[in-house]
This record gives C-alpha cells, sequence and structure tokens, in this order.
C-alpha cells in the first residue's frame, strides 16, 4: 500500500492553479498508480480538509531533441482536487 505521502509528490503553482485556488480547487502531481480514493484519503489525512471531489488525468510526455536525437520527458498523472468551501490548504498560502 502506497504512505500518504508518497501519493501526493508535490503541488502544481502556475497562473491557472493559483487562479483555481479561489474556486476552492487545488492541484498536486501525484503518484501514477494513486487512484482517486486514495488521493482524497492523503489530502484529508495531510492537510485536515474535507475533500468533495478529485478529477485525474495522465500528462503524456512531450517530444524532446537534443541536436538530432530524439527522446521524450516522463509521462506523469495530475489530480485535481475539490475542497469543502471555506476550507483551505495552508500550505497553498502564498499571501
Amino acid at each position: 500500500m502506497i504512505q500518504d505521502r508518497e501519493i501526493l509528490i508535490h503541488p502544481i503553482i502556475t497562473e491557472k492553479a493559483v487562479d483555481q485556488q479561489k474556486a476552492n480547487k487545488y492541484v498536486f502531481r501525484v503518484d501514477p498508480r494513486a487512484t482517486k480514493n486514495d488521493i482524497k484519503n492523503a489530502v484529508h489525512n495531510l492537510f485536515g480538509v474535507t475533500v468533495l471531489q478529485v478529477n485525474t488525468m495522465n500528462v503524456r510526455g512531450k517530444v524532446k531533441r537534443m541536436g538530432r536525437f530524439e527522446g521524450y520527458t516522463r509521462s506523469w498523472k495530475k489530480a485535481i482536487v475539490y475542497v469543502k468551501p471555506g476550507e483551505k490548504i495552508k500550505a497553498f498560502d502564498i499571501g
């Protein structure tokens, strides 16, 4: 079984992700083996918030070139976590 700290690899801090925090949505890079229930339980246990919904997506690796050689970056899994209105994850507080 995967531990909670292994499921959530790191938060994703981009302009779009920060704007989504106003609507109680938080974005994480997660372990590709993690299910929606695993992610929901990990966020609840680590941050103490009520999770309403989890959306996941697999991000495919992009083609990159180094001179005449081509390769791919790693594929990874992203999760958007919807938190109960009025609750916040303090680790994301910038201001």
